[in-house]
């Protein structure tokens, strides 16, 4: 890097601290490729390899201001991905912990139909039931369920209020509790729908 880009770099970072998303915009143009090149190489998966960069410049997004601007940025990305590399992996074993259960407990509840007993199926209806959310209510639900971030962290990420957040999350558990009832499932499925 010559010492041009190395300055162009710093006011880059030094405008991303101060909250200025077309920094933000410059710097994932430049590091994505590079970043998705990286993560792929551990997990050889296009649409999860994506996932994590999306979730690595959420974080970057997230906590700018406490960038460094004195330490590698290229460094600092990367350490971000291997986190989230390490998270992706422990997570994959625990969900499988937890589906093992979660299907032992399914298959041995009182009769249902066969295709009911199928653990894959039961994941497709709780998918089903997700889509039927509003977009919005959608958006929200899935990053507490699936992102793991808290109200705070939806409603600074999505810049709406802790409240609504709270509202949209309530809303979408009700109707998740009520389709699941009224469809005759068993509560196992249910239980997928936050531990996967």
């Amino acid at each position: 890097m010559t010492n041009k880009q190395s300055n162009s770099e710093f006011e880059l970072i030094q405008k991303l601290k101060a909250g200025d998303s077309s920094a933000f915009g410059c710097l994932f143009e430049q590091y994505a490729g590079k970043l998705f090149y990286f993560v792929n190489k551990y997990l050889d998966i296009k649409e999860e390899s994506e996932e994590i960069v999306q979730d690595v410049f959420l974080n970057l997004w997230k906590h700018k201001k406490k960038i460094r601007s004195e330490k590698a940025f290229k460094s600092y990305l990367y350490q971000i991905a291997l986190n989230h590399i390490r998270n992706y992996f422990n997570k994959k074993l625990v969900q499988e912990k937890h589906k093992q259960l979660i299907a032992q407990k399914y298959l041995f509840e009182k009769e249902s139909d066969a295709h009911e007993r199928d653990y894959e199926s039961v994941i497709r209806k709780v998918d089903q039931l997700i889509e039927q959310l509003p977009a919005k209510r959608k958006e929200i639900f899935l990053l507490s369920r699936k992102e793991g971030l808290d109200i705070s962290e939806i409603a600074s990420y999505l810049n709406i209020s802790e409240a609504t957040v709270k509202n949209q999350i309530t809303s979408a558990v009700a109707f998740l509790k009520k389709a699941v009832k009224e469809k005759g499932l068993t509560n196992s499925l249910f239980l997928v729908l936050f531990y996967r």
